[in-house]
């Protein structure tokens, strides 16, 4: 019987957090398996992230239609132009929204860098930005709308395509989480092993292929991956800062370089692989 049938995918997942000594038990695993366990601790930290965070606004404004009528400022589109009553700046569903029509254009000096889409209103437009499609950046005049009437009431009928909305930009963040935590595999796999090609004339070891260590480095990435999640979406700072992407990077390549450890090297670690 094939090793991998008996590493059960929560087995896969103590070992990569708790017991780094038995990842070399991992290398039996298929691709397939190793697949799905990225596949899941991604949609996990998506749900961690991304949907606790929409859950959240969600909870605590009372629910989307509650939100437009009751917390939003009131507002209206007639006759090619937009009236708010009091200035917006939000977010929802992963998109800052600004609204401030004492301004008949936008100023795309109002668009941030820490998000990826925004929409900023003024009296006579809209400025769309969407930096994950080539840094879109599209500006509509609401002149082109004059027979449209648009205020919070008819809004309350958008509520369903919110939802699609917000299930589309789920499994997006969820794409971008995968390519994320492969792009921080590969770097730590790198690192590994180019430190073997360092250590090999002293250590006389057969090489350890970059397919291995990048597959182990998939389970080195787990522990860190999920504490900065849950450290973001508490909304501590560190936790979205260099000294943490440091400590997670070294944390992980540390771990990677652990489980490639003989026992004999337990009480040398600077001769590992």
């Amino acid at each position: 019987m094939d090793k991998s049938e008996k590493i059960s995918w929560f087995e896969q997942f103590k070992i990569a957090c708790l017991k780094p000594s038995q990842y070399k038990r991992l290398l039996d695993l298929t691709k397939g398996k190793v697949i799905l366990f990225l596949a899941a601790i991604t949609l996990i930290i998506t749900i961690l992230g991304y949907g606790m965070d929409v859950a959240g606004f969600s909870i605590s404004v009372g629910g989307f239609k509650n939100f437009i009528m009751e917390r939003m400022p009131v507002f209206e589109l007639k006759d090619g132009t937009l009236k708010v009553d009091r200035q917006m700046d939000f977010d929802i569903a992963g998109v800052h929204f600004i609204a401030d029509t004492s301004k008949d254009k936008v100023n795309v000096n109002d668009l941030s860098n820490e998000y990826s889409m925004e929409m900023v209103f003024a009296k006579d437009e809209m400025v769309v930005k969407n930096a994950a499609v080539g840094n879109m950046l599209n500006r509509v005049s609401f002149k082109d709308f004059k027979d449209v009437v648009f205020n919070n009431k008819a809004m309350t009928a958008m509520i369903p395509i919110i939802h699609i909305f917000i299930v589309i930009m789920f499994f997006s963040q969820w794409i971008v989480n995968i390519i994320s935590y492969l792009t921080v595999a590969v770097f730590i796999t790198m690192l590994a092993y180019f430190n073997q090609k360092t250590r090999l004339d002293r250590k006389n070891k057969d090489e350890v292929s970059f397919g291995k260590i990048f597959k182990l480095s998939i389970y080195a990435r787990v522990i860190f991956e999920l504490i900065e999640t849950i450290g973001v979406t508490a909304g501590v700072s560190f936790f979205s800062g260099m000294i943490w992407m440091f400590i997670s990077y070294f944390g992980s390549y540390e771990l990677l370089l652990a489980g490639f450890m003989r026992p004999e090297d337990q009480k040398k670690p600077d001769e590992m692989m």
